[in-house]
């Protein structure tokens, strides 16, 4: 993500208008209906989208008029502008953007196209989960204001697949609401604080894009390669300058076409329409035979990109080397070197700050993880950074996030260390200064010149000058270093730049360096993250590997010498320590030399502060010599005082300086037509030099100025041509370039190559250079406009100031003190009274860094009227309890539903599983009676027929025995013959009997059948086929058994799963039942009871549901009070315990 937070305070016409001229580039796909032209979501509390749907064109219209989409109705009135303020923002907008290169990669390949619209929906989730859990508004009378978390709020996603000449350019305009429901009502969204977390927003929108698996994935199947750290494609970012010198012709063709339109249309709005019609038209303008059919087919663009050079055949599918993961990173390291970065850029920072340093450190190391891997590692890291941390805040003061109030020891160290050294150079005695009565009369210096030449030329160890812009600081220097030399002393000048130390050797003829390389020289080191090393002499070298061996001779400070510091203002704490350190070594002495009112230290600043506090003397030049219009001079020293900037700003639109512009675009053509070669056009920010150069160029392309045929591309990804004028940004001492030095370019080669003359040296032979298309497109770009850091020091005949939301107090004096003759502000505004409000808000904004006492002193007073504890937090934590009650009884009824679902799953497969069984054993037995029955059948017979013989024998005995006892002598032989063939017949049968059947025989007739059904079941019982159906019942019992002991361990397995162990043995006990049917309906009950009461709460004035709280939490007090009391009488040794949670909570807790 590029570009900042930008403030839209137009109308719901205006925005309306906008966006449906560009409908044309807009994604159907994820506007769903053919007339919506945005997409909507509410987000909560934590972040979740609650509604998404399409804006109809009246919808969104309304939608920034603050008429919500959703009920109709309004969200609040508009605070009109007024003498001194602004009216109120309607939304804020930040821009996801893809870099060019892999736009251009979604153009070429469909998989990449679908797979970046995934990536960029992934960043724009995060992004919107982000702002739903850190956007707060402010709540209270203004002498007891809290800052509140929000409950809803809104945010609009317009998504574009190419930019407005209709080049591959994908982005998301997101738009954010400023009205958001807090404490009960629609209430303002606290931008001040979105300012705070734009950084760390960015970094975050970068980090899901740069770190996204599926788009790394498809890249690398069709030969590319994702840089992590820039976001652009390796293979395809050579052409990036191309697609933008095209994708410029194309809008400026557009533009001439569209003022040619509404000039022949007055007062009529230039349609969708007719906007696509034109576009083509200005595609094909002095190119025939490139007429596209349709501006939204990027195959027109592929076919740009293949004219340009580009083969795709060149790069084949490759095998996607092993990625980076979160957990090859190690998160100590991370939260440590976030810390390092912190402390290098601010005396005190916000965790926020924190955060984006953690998220680009993640990037940078070019790891591959899905969001919510990166946003569990980021929040760790920032956690771990965090905790290293401390406040400069009081004890009990209000701490909101958005607020720089953390510090750390390191930074307490620095500066502490700092100050010894400062004190340390103080002279317990003031030296005398030597009579420079006659070299200043000589150079025709002032009062104020005069006394700071002689603090300068004198032996004063710490010398501090401040000067006003135009105060005549280098005719200072120059006598004093003349009269220096004159009593022997030498002198040399160190500076912020290579360039200003070229400059500065130049107009006052002595030695000359930065001082970043004067104390580089002397064995000092940094690394990326703002630590500071120093080599001893025979240390190794990290950044070349070789021995340290000292200064060289140019670098070396002898003792007695003035090393005089320019420009002060912007010298950091760390270089302030290693040049203290340095000229102590050396008996060197120190002059500061600057201006606390103009450009501040990148960095941990505040060094020209606490030297003035220490030394306790300062020379203060405030006599102007640069302005033309005395008038005009006393007015820059009340802006350099930034006392009433009201009154400046009438008297700048009283002597016609303030040029009022209708929109950005219209004051970069004013500028355009208006500026001359050699004015100073003075930006706050990158993005808005680069889009202002952009225009310029335009311009001085269609008047013959800069040649467009054949250009290179700088890093500012615009085209450079012959006739530009150029700024270097890194010094190459092998190349012969400064940063901050300005070239005009006097030829483009085919190879990239710009050869460029120096401009602004004041010598009479400027030199030339040669600066190849590597370091072009690195560390070069148009310098028609720049920030203030690019023009302070600068003194031009005419100046031009851009205001803007991020233009400050700073910026401002710079930008307004570079003109001898004008100075011009331009101010995008309705009127003047709007205008004068974003002046007076752009004096009060002061980003510097003056060190501890002043960050304290700020963050105290960005606290003060806030309370920590007031009825908005006592409602917002109660709230957040609740909420966090309910949901964790909608989770606990989830957890009993799931867990009732499983009994009885695990109930109903147990059934299953014993009726199958009981069917097992039922065929079994029925089965072995069927087998038992067939066997036994004929062994009755048999068995009856036996028992019959058997009986019959005893009857034929008994019979004998008879006719035995009663026969005579004459038939007594033979009845006693029949008597014993009758007894052994009996005896044999009855053998027989025992015999065959196992048993007695029976006694009587009647007991045969029952005789012979037991004879016959015995005798089939030794039957193997009976034998074999007994042991299939045996089997069938023992499966059963054997399922219902697995039943139970299962059982009990399943109830430790989902209650836990103690709980599973209190239920086999039979000490607690199992209902979770019951305990979720409980739940549920809860939840229900839990959420009415929030809602009761949120429906009631913040200050009636603070006293519902408090008398509430009384209650409850009074209540526990009371039991415990009762408890003591009972057993005055109880003491008093916390409250037992809700039936089945405790078991629950513990399982989720």
């Amino acid at each position: 993500m590029k570009g900042g937070v930008i403030l839209f305070r137009g109308s719901g016409a205006a925005a309306r208008r906008y966006v449906e001229a560009d409908r044309s580039r807009a994604d159907e796909y994820y506007l769903g209906a053919d007339d919506a032209v945005a997409e909507y979501a509410v987000l909560d509390a934590r972040g979740e989208v609650t509604t998404t749907r399409s804006l109809t064109a009246d919808e969104y219209e309304g939608w920034v008029d603050w008429i919500d989409p959703e009920t109709g109705e309004s969200m609040g009135t508009r605070r009109a502008a007024a003498e001194g303020t602004k009216g109120s923002p309607l939304f804020a907008e930040m821009t996801i953007n893809a870099p060019k290169s892999l736009s251009v990669a979604a153009a070429l390949h469909p998989e990449v196209s679908e797979a970046l619209d995934v990536a960029q929906q992934d960043a724009l989730a995060e992004i919107r989960r982000w702002l739903g859990q850190h956007s707060v508004t402010r709540v209270g009378p203004r002498d007891a204001r809290e800052v509140a978390p929000i409950e809803s709020m809104q945010v609009v996603g317009i998504r574009h697949k190419t930019s407005r000449a209709g080049d591959p350019h994908r982005h998301i305009h997101m738009q954010i609401g400023t009205r958001i429901f807090a404490a009960g009502k629609w209430r303002a969204l606290d931008t001040a604080a979105l300012f705070k977390q734009q950084g760390a927003i960015r970094a975050l929108g970068t980090a899901v894009i740069a770190a996204h698996p599926q788009l790394a994935r498809t890249l690398a199947e069709h030969g590319l390669t994702l840089d992590s750290a820039s976001g652009e494609v390796v293979e395809l970012e050579p052409f990036n300058g191309v697609m933008s010198k095209r994708s410029a012709q194309i809008r400026r063709n557009l533009d001439r076409l569209e003022a040619e339109w509404e000039a022949a249309h007055p007062g009529e709005v230039l349609g969708p329409v007719m906007t696509a019609r034109l576009q083509g038209i200005a595609w094909t303008h002095q190119r025939p035979g490139k007429k596209p059919a349709d501006l939204k087919d990027e195959q027109w663009w592929v076919q740009e990109l293949r004219e340009a050079g580009y083969d795709p055949a060149l790069h084949q599918q490759r095998p996607a080397q092993r990625a980076v993961s979160v957990d090859d990173l190690a998160v100590q390291d991370v939260a440590s070197r976030a810390l390092d970065r912190s402390a290098a850029a601010a005396s005190a920072w916000t965790r926020h700050t924190i955060q984006e340093h953690v998220t680009r450190i993640t990037t940078e190391h070019g790891v591959q993880a899905t969001p919510a891997e990166l946003r569990e590692f980021i929040t760790l890291a920032t956690e771990l950074a965090v905790s290293d941390c401390f406040s400069v805040l009081p004890p009990g003061a209000a701490t909101p996030e958005h607020v720089a109030h953390l510090t750390s020891v390191s930074v307490v160290a620095a500066e502490t260390a700092l100050r010894d050294q400062l004190t340390a150079a103080t002279p317990d005695r003031e030296p005398e200064h030597p009579d420079v009565n006659k070299a200043t009369r000589t150079a025709g210096l002032d009062e104020g010149q005069t006394l700071a030449a002689a603090a300068v030329a004198s032996t004063d160890p710490l010398v501090i000058v401040e000067g006003a812009a135009g105060s005549g600081k280098t005719t200072m220097l120059r006598t004093a270093i003349t009269v220096a030399a004159g009593h022997g002393r030498e002198s040399r000048v160190v500076a912020p730049t290579l360039r200003a130390a070229q400059v500065a050797e130049e107009e006052l003829g002595v030695p000359a360096t930065s001082v970043a390389a004067l104390v580089h020289a002397h064995g000092w080191r940094w690394n990326r993250d703002g630590v500071w090393t120093r080599l001893a002499v025979g240390d190794t070298d990290p950044e070349n590997g070789r021995t340290y061996t000292g200064p060289p001779a140019d670098a070396r400070l002898t003792r007695g010498m003035r090393v005089i510091v320019d420009e002060a203002g912007m010298f950091d704490q760390d270089t302030a320590r290693a040049l203290f350190a340095v000229t102590a070594e050396a008996g060197a002495t120190v002059a500061l030399v600057g201006d606390r009112a103009q450009l501040p230290a990148v960095g941990r600043g505040g060094v020209l502060d606490m030297a003035a506090q220490i030394r306790g003397r300062t020379s203060d030049m405030t006599e102007l010599h640069r302005f033309r219009d005395a008038e005009y001079a006393t007015l820059t020293l009340r802006m350099r005082d930034r006392a009433n900037p009201g009154e400046v700003f009438d008297r700048l639109a009283a002597l016609g300086l303030v040029t009022l512009h209708a929109d950005d675009e219209q004051a970069r053509e004013y500028i355009t037509a208006h500026a001359r070669g050699g004015e100073a056009i003075t930006v706050a920010t990158n993005d808005e030099a680069a889009a202002l150069n952009e225009c310029i160029r335009i311009g001085r392309v269609e008047r013959g100025e800069v040649d467009d045929a054949v250009t290179a591309t700088g890093s500012d990804g615009l085209p450079i041509g012959a006739g530009d004028l150029i700024q270097t940004r890194r010094n190459d001492t092998t190349l012969g370039v400064a940063n901050r030095q300005q070239w005009v370019v006097q030829h483009v080669t085919d190879d990239g190559t710009v050869y460029a003359r120096e401009v602004g040296s004041g010598r009479k032979n400027p030199r030339s250079v040669a600066l190849p298309a590597e370091y072009v497109a690195e560390h070069a770009h148009l310098s028609y406009a720049a920030t203030a850091y690019g023009v302070q020091g600068a003194t031009v005949t005419t100046s031009h100031t851009v205001l803007s939301e991020a233009t400050s107090a700073a910026g401002v004096y710079v930008g307004m003190t570079r003109g001898r003759e004008a100075n011009r502000l331009h101010v995008v505004a309705e009127n003047l009274a709007d205008a004068k409000a974003q002046f007076i808000e752009a004096m009060e904004r002061e980003p510097a860094d003056r060190g501890l006492d002043h960050a304290t002193a700020q963050a105290v007073e960005a606290v003060r009227g806030l309370v920590a504890d007031g009825p908005v937090r006592l409602v917002t934590d109660e709230l957040t309890r609740l909420d966090e009650e309910a949901e964790r009884a909608h989770r606990q009824a989830q957890r009993w539903e799931k867990a009732a679902a499983h009994l009885d799953a695990q109930r109903a497969a147990y059934r299953a599983e014993d009726d199958e069984d009981t069917a097992v054993l039922r065929s079994a037995e029925d089965e072995a009676a069927r087998v038992r029955a067939e066997i036994a059948a004929p062994l009755t017979v048999q068995a009856e027929a036996d028992g019959a013989a058997y009986l019959a024998a005893t009857d034929t005995e008994a019979a004998a025995s008879a006719r035995l006892a009663t026969v005579g002598r004459f038939g007594r032989r033979k009845a006693r013959a029949e008597h014993h063939t009758a007894t052994e017949q009996t005896r044999a049968l009855r053998a027989q009997v025992h015999d065959t059947w196992d048993a007695e025989p029976p006694r009587t007739v009647e007991a045969i059948p029952a005789w012979a059904a037991q004879a016959a079941e015995r005798r089939a019982e030794t039957n193997p086929r009976v034998s074999d159906a007994e042991r299939a019942i045996e089997a069938a019992h023992a499966q059963q058994k054997a399922t219902r002991q697995r039943h139970q361990r299962e059982r009990g397995a399943l109830l430790v799963s989902e209650f836990g162990a103690e709980h599973a043995r209190r239920a086999e006990f039979g000490m607690g039942a199992v209902n979770p049917h019951r305990d979720a309906a409980d739940a549920r009950t809860r939840a229900a009871l839990i959420r009415a009461e929030a809602a009761e709460l949120r429906g009631l004035p913040v200050t009636e549901a603070a006293r519902r709280i408090e008398a509430k939490r009384a209650e409850q007090e009074l209540t526990r009070r009371h039991r415990a009391q009762r408890a003591r009488q009972l057993d005055p040794y109880e003491r008093d315990s916390p409250p037992r949670p809700a039936p089945g909570v405790d078991r629950l807790e513990r399982r989720l």
